[in-house]
């Protein structure tokens, strides 16, 4: 009788299948109403054209409204003004398309808006399951041929412990463009067809085997 470790190691590649798109829209003034107004009215414009382009408006969310005073430090002095800010958010599958309508709109404005997207994969917590599920069949196989080179077999399972998770982000794109009048969106027929972004998920996990 005897106890054997070995580490079970188990990968994936997946394709992120969501995404969440922010759209900031900001504005400096020397008022706090010039500034609400001009974000306020800024996001509407935009708010439009999505819904015109056939965007579904109603499932965007807001994440933040505000209006503060701030203060700048020039080579004269002191400068107060006031930032007003607004963040929608859009969670949704992978829609490339959808990006691409999103980006034509802001090429095509002037408003100050910041756009980045997020990609993740939803079922992360189930393929993690599954990949430790692979990765403890991966360490009995082993467990089993170390065994048999001395003539034992594996009679149990000891213990058995999963490494910490791994922080994985999906890719960040950012661009900044500047205010808002336009009526057409252009079209990315190409782009359109592009895939979503992979990642590499892996687990591992220590086991100890009772052999005998």
């Amino acid at each position: 009788m005897g106890k054997i470790e070995v580490r079970g190691f188990a990968s994936r590649t997946v394709k992120c299948d969501v995404m969440k798109l922010e759209l900031d829209f900001h504005a400096k003034e020397d008022t706090a109403t010039e500034a609400s107004v001009k974000v306020m009215h800024t996001c509407e414009e935009f708010l439009k054209i999505l819904k015109n382009a056939g965007l579904d408006i109603s499932k965007i969310s807001i994440m933040k409204d505000s209006v503060v005073r701030s203060t700048d430090y020039r080579n004269n002095g002191e400068y107060d003004h006031y930032q007003a800010d607004r963040v929608l958010e859009i969670n949704s599958e992978y829609d490339m398309k959808m990006i691409n309508t999103i980006r034509s709109i802001i090429d095509h404005s002037q408003a100050p808006v910041n756009f980045h997207a997020d990609f993740r994969i939803s079922d992360r917590d189930k393929i993690s399951q599954e990949l430790l599920t692979e990765a403890l069949k991966d360490a009995k196989k082993q467990a089993e041929m170390m065994a048999e080179a001395i003539d034992l077999k594996v009679v149990g399972l000891v213990s058995a412990d999963k490494n910490p998770a791994k922080s994985s982000s999906g890719d960040l794109w950012e661009v900044l463009c500047a205010e808002l009048h336009c009526e057409q969106v252009e079209r990315y027929e190409y782009s359109d067809e592009l895939s979503a972004t992979s990642e590499e998920l892996s687990e591992t996990i220590y086991t100890t085997w009772e052999i005998a």
